[in-house]
């Protein structure tokens, strides 16, 4: 068994050809641009590319190109597929004319994973993306089973309602900590990609504020919006998360939390300050680290969002001083 990496921009096409791998008894791993396969191509490291020509963002000789030149992933054997190069290209290792039989293209996949060598044991970014699905997939059922015996609990009336809550809130905790820990191996191994679409980023903020006021009714929330539309193009599941990050970590404290949304043409710009009593110069220079021991809280949370900001093209900042608040800004492109 080996793995292969399908790339092709048409859905329907990426399906069947995905088939027809799985049917010969390989792993798939899907990709629907150039860009995206090479991260893929870079973090999964296939035993076999199949990828069609004229896709977004990398073509699929593009894509050939900076395999070959890549110290990893040179060796690796490539099928190219057109309908408009009439002779394929050098640096693929087979070439397939669009229309072709789906037997022709079993006889190459056979033939060049005859010849491919024997992938390298998982090393740096492929260990962290195998290491967050374990953990991820190691912790979701016992959390299951613990809130289904929470509820039983709760039902019964045989514990605290106080302790109850307690547990429910760690459990919460651990979930999120999993999850957190999950797309941090992922983002390492540079396997997370963007959906992004066109959307208003006040009508996503406005939903993120209003649920917090919900898990945090004690906090006085301040919310502050150009009028009109705020559009700009990122992935909606994503930000959300970003935006709950910096909204967590201005409501640890209680008190008066002050969110804002500026636009101008070239950059939206989003800012969420908080009454609390600060954080030290030390401290801050710290806030990133994910792994980090003790500290103040942000770490891992404040690392994704910071990551996530980054692949939206843009960047997350804290400003803070002792006994004044903190301000966390998230800043995107609008182009």
């Amino acid at each position: 068994m080996s793995l292969v990496l399908v790339a092709d921009d048409e859905p329907a096409v990426l399906e069947v050809l995905s088939q027809v791998v799985e049917d010969l008894g390989h792993d798939v791993i899907q990709a629907r641009d150039g860009e995206e396969a090479w991260n893929l191509a870079r973090a999964r490291r296939p035993q076999l590319v199949v990828t069609d020509h004229m896709m977004p963002r990398l073509s699929g000789l593009e894509l050939c190109r900076k395999l070959r030149s890549d110290d990893v992933l040179g060796q690796v054997p490539i099928i190219l597929l057109s309908a408009v190069l009439p002779h394929g290209a050098p640096e693929a290792h087979a070439f397939l004319h669009k229309p072709f039989e789906i037997t022709d293209f079993e006889a190459l996949i056979h033939q060049a994973l005859a010849g491919a060598r024997s992938p390298k044991p998982l090393e740096g970014p492929v260990v962290m993306e195998a290491l967050g699905r374990w953990v991820a997939n190691g912790f979701a059922e016992p959390l299951d089973t613990a809130r289904v015996q929470l509820a039983r609990l709760r039902e019964e009336g045989r514990a605290e309602a106080g302790a109850l809550e307690v547990l429910e809130a760690q459990l919460e905790a651990l979930r999120t900590l999993s999850r957190e820990f999950r797309d941090a191996a992922h983002l390492a191994a540079r396997v997370v990609t963007l959906e992004p679409e066109h959307a208003d980023l006040s009508v996503s903020l406005r939903r993120a504020v209003e649920v917090w006021r919900g898990v945090k009714p004690e906090v006085e929330w301040e919310l502050r919006m150009p009028p009109g539309s705020v559009e700009l193009r990122f992935d909606p599941e994503r930000m959300r998360q970003v935006l709950d990050a910096l909204l967590g970590q201005a409501a640890r404290h209680g008190g008066l939390v002050r969110v804002e949304l500026d636009a101008s043409m070239a950059l939206a710009t989003v800012r969420v300050s908080d009454s609390g009593p600060g954080i030290s110069d030390e401290e801050l220079r710290q806030l990133f680290e994910p792994f980090r021991a003790g500290g103040p809280v942000g770490g891992l949370t404040l690392y994704l969002a910071s990551e996530l900001a980054r692949l939206h093209g843009g960047g997350l900042s804290v400003e803070s001083r002792r006994g004044q608040g903190t301000t966390y800004s998230v800043i995107l492109p609008r182009n």
